[in-house]
């Protein structure tokens, strides 16, 4: 894969003379040049609401938003009235919650972000599966509890606190062959691997544009289209009806019954350009990227004795960041020291996954998630920052 660091304008940045070295990409990932220009094109050129007007403007902004959804859809390798814009991935997975009919009995587990947790694992009659700690599922506990009756199994691609990639298609096998519906959270796996929703067999899927590249309050929902028929909004206001009468309104059909009002017009655009950015890398290239730089970093942390690895010990059973204690310091403390002394940016604490900590006894952590844009130096840069740390104390 080239070298993409160029495209990035926020590593230009300097602060006390110094580089950045941002591994906080799990949370949020840096833009490249072209997804800003997408975005400032929109704002300068085509400002217009969508799905509305008949005027220029309104027509070329419509285009343009479609052409995003088409994108999208080319990602993955679904249609394109398959994808449902959203504010984000939690948006995506309560609007399942809420607008899927039949959903009573619901399955996810204790790996899961919050937000692939607290929509589904708080019902009477919700199953919460356990992980182990390389974050690998209970595989008895999961057939058990779909010998009971499952309606829905939500869980995610890859651990956001773990980094632990899952078995999909053998999961999803599963949970279609005991009558259940598929969930999949790859909000974590799309930006850095391949994902064919048709060859996975999921049912619904949700991503986020910030996670890969794209502007920040959108997201998507996946659903295989003859379930999208079956659903209804959960929130209703303008566009999303064919007709309204005082008596009575008629639905638009999938996509556009579930995106009230006036979308994220600009984000969209802007994730169009962010998904050209990454298929113009290749996907294979961008997942080879990933593996090497995790290999890297498992290795290097690996020959510290203070440094406590979370998660699976094998690169190949990973994507995309890298977990860890520092033996006698808090995360917080770790992060903190990381930033102020040596601006480096990694994340601290429980990354939304607390059930999962404390489930297997595990303190708030410290995580490096890595990108595109990150190299070998930048694990070395860690690692020697971490040994000062150490030494220092």
């Amino acid at each position: 894969m080239r070298d993409t660091r160029d495209d990035f304008p926020l590593l230009k940045r300097r602060i006390d003379g110094h580089r950045l070295v941002y591994l906080d990409s799990a949370a949020t990932s840096l833009k490249p040049q072209a997804v800003i220009d997408a975005v400032t094109r929109f704002y300068t050129h085509h400002t217009a609401n969508v799905h509305r007007a008949v005027h220029t403007l309104a027509e070329e902004a419509t285009e343009l938003y479609e052409d995003a959804r088409r994108s999208l859809a080319r990602f993955i390798h679904a249609h394109e009235n398959e994808i449902v814009f959203t504010r984000g991935s939690t948006e995506s997975i309560n609007l399942v919650r809420h607008g899927m009919p039949g959903l009573r009995r619901t399955l996810t587990t204790t790996l899961e972000h919050h937000s692939n947790l607290l929509p589904w694992g708080y019902e009477e009659q919700s199953t919460v599966v356990s992980v182990d700690r390389n974050g690998q599922f209970d595989m008895q506990a999961l057939e058990a509890a779909l010998k009971q009756g499952v309606d829905l199994v939500a869980f995610s691609h890859v651990s956001n606190a773990l980094g632990t990639v899952q078995p999909v298609k053998e999961l999803t096998a599963k949970a279609h062959a005991a009558g259940a519906l598929v969930l999949l959270d790859a909000a974590q796996s799309v930006p850095h691997m391949p994902v064919n929703v048709k060859d996975l067999g999921v049912d619904f899927m949700v991503f986020s544009a910030h996670k890969m590249l794209g502007p920040g309050g959108v997201g998507a929902l996946y659903g295989k289209i003859d379930l999208l028929e079956r659903m209804g909004p959960w929130q209703l206001g303008g566009h999303i009806v064919d007709g309204v009468h005082l008596e009575d309104y008629d639905l638009q059909e999938p996509p556009h019954r579930f995106e009230a009002g006036t979308p994220a017009i600009e984000a969209v655009i802007g994730w169009g350009a962010a998904v050209e950015y990454l298929s113009d890398l290749g996907m294979s290239q961008v997942r080879t990227h990933d593996l090497e730089l995790v290999a890297y970093a498992l290795q290097q942390l690996a020959k510290m004795p203070s440094i406590t690895l979370l998660g699976p010990t094998d690169p190949e059973r990973r994507c995309g960041s890298v977990s860890f204690h520092v033996k006698g310091l808090e995360a917080h403390g770790v992060a903190r020291m990381l930033s102020n002394r040596s601006n480096i940016l990694v994340r601290s604490g429980f990354h939304c996954a607390q059930p999962l900590h404390e489930s297997l006894g595990l303190l708030p952590s410290v995580r490096a998630s890595f990108y595109i844009y990150n190299t070998r130096e930048d694990i070395d840069a860690l690692c020697e920052a971490l040994k000062a740390i150490v030494t220092f104390l």
